[in-house]
């Protein structure tokens, strides 16, 4: 009885040492500009001393067009890496959606066109 207990509890703490370390955040624009037109793209990024130096996500697929959604994850290696490290190296994965154009400006008819005045 006494050894399946432990073992229960050597499971439960395993679990959730093994599922603590996981994080994710995600931002998403409301609305219409919420609406990703690009599948997600990501790359690993990594912040140094205490987060003095960071390196910037280079987002080169939106062709000018704004994010629709931003998420940020982090798993049980990155977490094992910032321990061990003591926090010098902090490693984390970024990946984001472009969001749909928006239509330009313009005319929507002219003055001639114009309908006239029913008198």
């Amino acid at each position: 009885m006494q050894s399946m207990l432990g073992s229960w509890r050597l499971t439960a703490v395993l679990c959730l040492t093994l599922t603590s370390a996981c994080a994710h955040y995600r931002v998403q624009a409301p609305g219409h500009a919420g609406a990703p037109a690009t599948e997600p793209e990501g790359e690993v990024l990594w912040s140094l001393a205490w987060g003095l130096v960071q390196e910037q996500p280079r987002v080169d697929n939106c062709q000018d067009q704004a994010l629709a959604e931003v998420t940020q994850s982090t798993n049980l290696g990155f977490a094992l890496i910032s321990v061990v490290t003591l926090g010098i190296a902090m490693p984390q994965r970024v990946e984001w959606r472009c969001a749909k154009a928006q239509p330009s400006p313009g005319e929507l008819g002219s003055l001639a066109h114009a309908p006239q005045e029913v008198r």
